[in-house]
């Protein structure tokens, strides 16, 4: 229990630092501190569980050597994918992120293996854990001078700085509020106190406008309230909550102050102070509709059967109504289906960041990018271009040259790991998926308890949003979906291991054998993003010599990245030093021919010869909508 709440804790810590997001870019963020540090707790701690936890059945069970040894291959594929990666920096930040989803899934399953009740005390520790975030989130915008920051964008992000993560992060506690809601032997007070959580994590998850999100939600409503008991009480929540978001909602997405891009946050105080005390008044709603609605049911009981009648029959009535009026205005009808046809297969050259797109089907450039990555499936099928580099594909693959809808992920996990990994790559994918379907199908043919929705619904959500944005990319995401996959898998395989099939003393030595390895992995590129970052510095405070080397150094620590080959080039041409700079900007474009970065400044440093001008073609070869470089070679024809 412990253990379980030391981990939770620092859940909790990863997503409220940037949800631990590391693009891979050379630039020091606090998600790329958070990720290692991360790797750093998560190791031992994983070589630990499966210390204490040789003797169950759950980690030995069929479901969870599928799961694992398809995570786990993942990890290993991404890593050895850098001996043809486009781009082997990015492939060995994604190896390392892998790596520690797969660490999740073996705390996951070992400590749901010992831990009684493991399915509840999760997701109930996950939605106290994930309570301090989506808090901020919303003290980010009721108060932005204190817990805000100026020229934020009007959808709620903070602290995670995704808004579709910070989404994520609040659909993930619903399953543990629902489980509050149900507990039938308690008074009241429980049940109104889950309307108040779920108003609170509706009203947060509106105002981020994520329909992924959105959907996720919706997602784990009908996993839980379809597989578990009590029923009246989890509507009674939810209707609850949902009456009590409309005061807050409709201010915060009516509010000039609030629904507008990049204001400074003063101007957002009165507008924040207004929304506010409409949450807290929403929230006395929300506990006295649920109060009032589990009145007016008294004792009664919502069995599956009934629930899915009722669904059947109000998609029924749903249907009939649009035919009837489809067939009395067919014109009206027509129109409107032609207009959500052209949203959908549109390209709107992105979609407003307002509450609009709450109800708009534009794909907002996903039939673009996930267009660029299954081209790049196509002519990569078996191993795919590298872990991770879909940032590379997209240039070459794009049809626009507007920078400003550049992506580092199709936004689709499943043409993410296929461009990456290929065909192996998406096999080990099914393989992890596989798994915990195989252990929540064998739950619940074993008549395991029905709170193994709980965790279902928060792999499932994952699942869900992950296949419409770049879920997988975050860790804080990614962690929480899998260590809630391990809880099902444990639900499924519960006891101890028959005689002979605990696991061997050899495989827990492997285990924490392995510790140094993925912290000796995750320290290394972080630590040359630090350098590179230090020498950024150094050049803003025209220190070129010491942004070389700061260079050197980061290129020692990670002789795969190219960022320190651009930074000594940089500071090679503030030292006056042409020579130095083309030796920096070649040896980029040896590290990395496949990005036409080191090739820009190669020709930038070339300037107007021959040299300079193949530089600018090869730009081109590898990012056909280069404007600068299509402007460069104009300009010398």
């Amino acid at each position: 229990m412990i253990a379980g709440g030391i981990l939770l804790a620092a859940w909790a810590v990863l997503a409220v630092l940037s949800g631990g997001i590391d693009l891979g870019d050379g630039l020091a963020t606090r998600g790329a501190t958070a990720a290692m540090l991360a790797a750093l707790v998560a190791a031992p701690f994983a070589a630990w569980s499966v210390m204490r936890a040789r003797d169950r059945a759950a980690l030995r069970s069929g479901p969870a050597l599928l799961a694992l040894g398809g995570i786990g291959g993942l990890a290993l594929w991404a890593g050895i994918s850098i001996a043809w990666s486009l781009a082997g920096d990015l492939s060995w930040t994604e190896a390392n992120r892998v790596a520690l989803a797969t660490l999740a899934l073996v705390i996951g399953i070992a400590l749901a293996s010992i831990i009684p009740r493991a399915p509840e005390r999760f997701a109930v520790g996950l939605a106290i854990a994930a309570a301090p975030v989506v808090i901020w989130a919303l003290l980010a915008r009721c108060l932005p001078t204190v817990f805000g920051s100026d020229f934020e964008p009007s959808r709620l992000q903070a602290p995670v700085g995704y808004w579709n993560a910070l989404a994520l992060v609040a659909v993930v506690a619903v399953p543990g509020i629902l489980w509050w809601a149900s507990r039938s032997r308690t008074d009241e007070r429980d049940l109104m106190g889950a309307a108040a959580a779920m108003a609170v994590v509706i009203t947060t998850l509106v105002l981020t406008y994520s329909r992924s999100g959105l959907l996720a939600f919706i997602a784990v409503l009908v996993i839980v309230i379809g597989l578990m008991p009590g029923r009246v009480r989890q509507g009674s929540a939810v209707v609850g909550g949902i009456v009590g978001a409309i005061l807050p909602l409709w201010f915060g997405l009516t509010t000039d102050a609030i629904t507008d891009d990049a204001l400074i946050a003063a101007d957002r105080s009165d507008a924040g102070l207004g929304l506010l005390w409409r949450i807290v008044l929403g929230l006395l709603i929300a506990a006295g509709v649920a109060w009032g609605l589990r009145r007016l049911a008294g004792g009664g009981r919502v069995t599956r059967r009934r629930a899915g009648i009722a669904a059947v029959a109000a998609v029924v009535a749903l249907v009939a109504v649009a035919g009837a009026y489809a067939l009395a205005k067919p014109r009206d009808v027509g129109t409107w289906v032609s207009a959500r046809t052209a949203e959908i297969t549109g390209t709107s050259g992105g979609l407003a960041n307002s509450p609009g797109r709450l109800g708009s089907l534009d794909t907002n450039q996903r039939l673009d990018w996930w267009g660029e990555a299954a081209r790049s499936v196509r002519d990569n099928a078996l191993l795919g271009e590298g872990a991770g580099t879909f940032p590379l594909v997209h240039l070459r693959e794009r049809l626009s040259g507007e920078d400003r809808l550049n992506v580092r992920q199709p936004h689709n996990l499943v043409l993410e790991i296929g461009s990456g990994l290929g065909i192996v790559g998406l096999a080990l994918l099914a393989c992890l998926i596989a798994g915990v379907a195989w252990a929540a199908v064998r739950a619940f043919q074993d008549r395991a308890p029905p709170t193994v929705a709980l965790p279902l619904a928060v792999f499932g959500a994952f699942l869900l949003q992950s296949q419409l944005d770049w879920s997988w990319t975050v860790p804080a995401l990614t962690t929480a979906a899998m260590a809630a996959a391990g809880v099902v898998i444990a639900t499924a395989a519960p006891g101890p291991a028959p005689p002979g099939r605990a696991v061997p003393q050899p495989a827990v030595g492997g285990a924490w054998a392995l510790v140094p390895i993925v912290i000796l992995s995750a320290v290394l590129p972080w630590w040359s993003q630090e350098k590179v970052a230090s020498g950024n510095q150094a050049i803003s405070a025209g220190q070129p010599a010491v942004a070389d080397e700061r260079a050197a150094e980061a290129s020692d620590l990670n002789p795969l990245a190219v960022q320190p080959w651009l930074l000594r080039a940089r500071a090679a041409a503030l030292m006056g030093d042409p020579a130095a700079m083309r030796m920096a900007a070649r040896r980029a474009t040896e590290v990395q021919p496949s990005n036409p970065a080191g090739w820009t400044l190669l020709a930038i440093a070339y300037g107007d010869t021959a040299a300079g001008r193949a530089a600018w073609q090869q730009v081109l070869v590898l990012s056909p909508q280069d404007q600068r470089a299509r402007l460069a070679l104009e300009a010398t024809d």
